[in-house]
């Protein structure tokens, strides 16, 4: 898998998932956003541009594109991934 996702909760950096697909693991992280930090942080995120989350429970939600300038080459462009 060439995309891993990740969340930072209380300090702790959280695994998400491992994924062959850049724009799955942006909608996983999106979903991790809003299921732990809620509404207002998802879209905070959107505006700025090593446990497994159990994601069942929560809706998609569209991914969170980087802020324009941050993007390193061969890195992704979303968010959280």
């Amino acid at each position: 898998n060439k995309w891993q996702a990740q969340i930072m909760i209380a300090g702790k950096s959280r695994f998400i998932g491992s994924y062959e697909i850049e724009e799955e693991a942006a909608v996983d992280y999106a979903r991790a956003v809003f299921k732990f930090k809620g509404q207002g942080a998802l879209d905070n995120a959107r505006e700025q541009n090593s446990f497994i989350i159990d994601l069942s429970d929560v809706p998609p939600q569209p991914p969170i594109p980087k802020s324009s300038g941050t993007i390193k080459e061969g890195a992704s462009k979303y968010t959280g991934v």
